[in-house]
């Protein structure tokens, strides 16, 4: 604080002239002392305080000014993340029946398959049964068609639907069928195809080994569509909405920018981190985005559609308020307290306290800040010292009495 004031005196001795409402120093012999209650806690003068300082002072402090301007605050919010697979587009390869492999067509993880390619043979008694009871329907039906029994062929034609129906839900496919029916021949090994184009994530099963019902032998994940997992600050999670346009880009396709859209935030915060999970959908239809990859995303902010924005710097805070120096004439600066809002850049919202083309104190600032407070404090010390004038202050009251002075003796 001895620094502080010691800088503050020098610019005073250079013309820099402080008041608080317009008085001056003098004013202060025609009031009653001071108690010590009235400074105890106080930053700054509320309201109507005033420095007054002239412009070529101003110029060699190096103050800069700026007008109050009305407009949009917008920002990039920049989020690093990770590709991963689309959940929605795995597919799970199974039978609704037991049996044996007899060969395995996809052998390997990873390895891409295009949808209906065959993926594995298999030998089931379970669906040579269900095989041969469409043949025997058949047989019926045809038999029941020359019945002159009122309803039998009725009867022969909802046996045969009840068998195909079997096979269908056992996900035999329907050229499969209509192979059995004209043929008449069981097919005692049914080949499984691929329901989906993509690649393979997992493998449950070798060629020889039985699977039970249900059992899951292999597991696809289609390529066309990805997702990137990233995360937002607290602080921005109100700018970020599902459905929201994110642009995306990975290195290893530098310059290329990645459309995709937020599809889902989670609905719980990192409490550590102090961020929030959020996941952009891209589509990826010739595979190059590859789970593993990072990436970023970026979105364009709008902080404030229209609101009055100053200098970052122009905005001094002190703890429990905000100040702005606004100059009202030539050498006169009066000290407002604002409320603030967003802020992007360079630029912060004022909520209140600064008009718009008003002109504030861009750069400096902080010189006339620090010089109104040292003002307020001296001239609280005036008024704590009893019989004592204002102007009576010594400049070195800082050092040492004579009479303290023990001669440098060590004790």
């Amino acid at each position: 604080m001895n620094a502080l004031r010691i800088v503050a005196l020098g610019l005073l001795a250079g013309g820099l002239l402080v008041g608080c409402g317009g008085e001056s120093h003098d004013d202060h012999a025609d009031h009653e002392p001071a108690t010590q209650d009235d400074h105890a806690g106080h930053e700054m003068p509320m309201e109507d305080e005033v420095v007054e300082i002239s412009d070529a002072m101003a110029q060699r402090l190096g103050v800069t000014f700026a007008r109050a301007e009305r407009g949009g605050l917008h920002r990039d919010l920049r989020a690093p993340g990770e590709i991963v697979r689309d959940e929605t587009r795995l597919s799970t390869v199974s039978f609704r029946f037991g049996g044996w492999v007899e060969a395995l067509h996809v052998n390997f993880t990873g390895r891409a398959v295009e949808a209906g390619e065959p993926l594995l043979d298999v030998y089931s008694p379970e669906l040579v049964a269900a095989q041969e009871d469409l043949l025997s329907a058949l047989r019926l039906a045809d038999d029941l068609e020359g019945s002159r029994a009122p309803g039998s062929a009725e009867r022969g034609a909802n046996v045969v639907d009840a068998a195909r129906e079997r096979l269908r839900l056992w996900a035999m496919p329907e050229e499969e069928i209509r192979a059995l029916e004209e043929s008449g021949a069981v097919r005692e090994v049914v080949t499984l195809r691929a329901p989906t184009t993509g690649y393979v994530v997992e493998r449950e099963i070798q060629t020889g080994e039985r699977f039970e019902s249900g059992a899951p032998l292999l597991r696809i994940a289609a390529q066309d569509r990805v997702w990137l997992e990233s995360e937002v600050h607290e602080r921005d999670l109100r700018f970020l909405g599902v459905g929201d346009h994110m642009e995306v880009k990975v290195d290893a396709w530098p310059g290329e920018m990645i459309e995709g859209r937020v599809t889902w935030i989670s609905p719980e915060m990192d409490r550590e981190r102090r961020t929030v999970r959020f996941r952009v959908e891209l589509p990826n239809p010739e595979g190059r985005l590859r789970p593993g990859m990072f990436g970023v995303a970026t979105t364009h902010l709008m902080m404030a559609s229209d609101g009055v924005t100053v200098p970052r710097d122009a905005v001094h805070h002190t703890g429990t308020r905000s100040v702005v120096f606004v100059r009202t004439g030539e050498g006169r600066f009066e000290i407002r307290e604002v409320e603030t809002g967003a802020s992007a850049g360079d630029r912060v919202e004022i909520l209140s306290g600064v008009e718009e083309g008003e002109q504030v104190v861009a750069r400096a600032g902080f010189v006339l800040d620090a010089d109104s407070r040292l003002m307020e404090a001296m001239t609280g010390m005036d008024h704590d010292m009893p019989g004592m004038d204002p102007g009576d202050h010594d400049d070195h009251d800082d050092g040492p009495d004579e009479h303290d002075d023990h001669g440098g003796h060590d004790d």
